[in-house]
C-alpha cells in the first residue's frame, strides 16, 4: 500500500529555507506540507488557464485589500464620466479641491499601509482604479517621471486625474517641476523638496 502511494507522487527539490517556511506554515494551519504544496500547484495551473500568474493573482488580491481598507469604490467608467461631467459643471473648483485632498490622503494611507514600494503599487493602482490604458512611474534619485494615458478620457476627468496625482506626490514631499497635459495624456516631472 505504501509503495502504491509512493508511485503516485514525485519529489520536487526546493530550497531548504522555502521547505522550512512551508513546514512552519503547515504547522500554524494544522495541515500537511503536502496539502499546502498541492493546493499551491493547483492554483499555479489555474492561473495559467486564465493566462495569468500566481504573482499577478496575489498582487491583485493585495490591491483589493488596500482598496477596501482605503474605502475605494469601483464604478463603471461611463457612469462615472457622466457623474463627473455634471458635478464639474456645477462646482469645478470644489470638485478639484476634493480630488486633490483625496490624492494627498491616499498617499498618506499607502505610506502607512505598505512597507515600501509605494510608487510601484501606485503605478499599478492607477491602471486599475482610474481604468488607464498606460501608467508609468520612473524614479531616479530625487526625480520622479510620471506618464499616464487613457484613450477617450474627457477633459474634466483628465483634470481630476492631474490634481489627484499632484496631491499624491505633494503629500510624499515632491513638487511639480514640469507638466504636459492633454485630454487623456498626462506627463509630470516631480522633484523631491529639500527640507
Amino acid at each position: 500500500m505504501v509503495e502504491e502511494l509512493l508511485d503516485d507522487t514525485k519529489l520536487i527539490p526546493v530550497p531548504s529555507e522555502l521547505a522550512n517556511q512551508l513546514r512552519l506554515l503547515a504547522g500554524r494551519m494544522g495541515v500537511s506540507v503536502s496539502s499546502i504544496t498541492t493546493e499551491a500547484l493547483e492554483q499555479v495551473l489555474r492561473a495559467d488557464e486564465l493566462e495569468s500568474s500566481v504573482k499577478d493573482a496575489v498582487d491583485i488580491l493585495h490591491m483589493a485589500q488596500v482598496h477596501k481598507g482605503a474605502g475605494l469604490v469601483i464604478f463603471q467608467r461611463a457612469g462615472v464620466k457622466d457623474l463627473i461631467k455634471r458635478l464639474y459643471d456645477e462646482d469645478s473648483e470644489g470638485l478639484l479641491t476634493i480630488w486633490y485632498r483625496s490624492g494627498r490622503w491616499y498617499a498618506a494611507y499607502l505610506s502607512n499601509r505598505l512597507n515600501g514600494g509605494v510608487f510601484n503599487f501606485f503605478e499599478q493602482d492607477l491602471l486599475v482604479s482610474w481604468n488607464l490604458d498606460e501608467s508609468e512611474i520612473r524614479v531616479e534619485d530625487f526625480v520622479v517621471d510620471v506618464r499616464l494615458t487613457s484613450f477617450g478620457m474627457s477633459p474634466e476627468f483628465t483634470e481630476l486625474l492631474v490634481v489627484y496625482t499632484k496631491g499624491f506626490f505633494e503629500e510624499l514631499g515632491y513638487m511639480v517641476s514640469s507638466e504636459d497635459v492633454l485630454s487623456g495624456l498626462v506627463s509630470f516631472k516631480f522633484i523631491k523638496k529639500l527640507k
